[in-house]
């Protein structure tokens, strides 16, 4: 039997939106530092490694929120 079988599809459905969503906003963050951040000074947006790992948390957040409001609604 294999690790998949284990998981229903809903659940595989759901893990992989958090996943990409996750990754967006890691991809997100990392253009954010490329293009928008300053060299020196700033906490967040100074690092390519905080940068990215603060919009991928951002994004997990935010579209865990999201499915939280959508299943409450239905």
């Amino acid at each position: 039997m294999q690790h998949s079988d284990y998981l229903c599809p809903k659940m595989k459905k759901e893990t992989l939106i958090l996943a990409s969503m996750t990754l967006l906003g890691m991809a997100f963050g990392y253009a954010y530092y490329r293009f928008y951040g300053c060299s020196e000074g700033c906490a967040i947006t100074g690092n390519p490694w905080r940068s990215t790992l603060y919009f991928g948390i951002l994004f997990f957040l935010g579209s865990t929120l999201i499915k939280d409001l959508i299943t409450k609604k239905s």
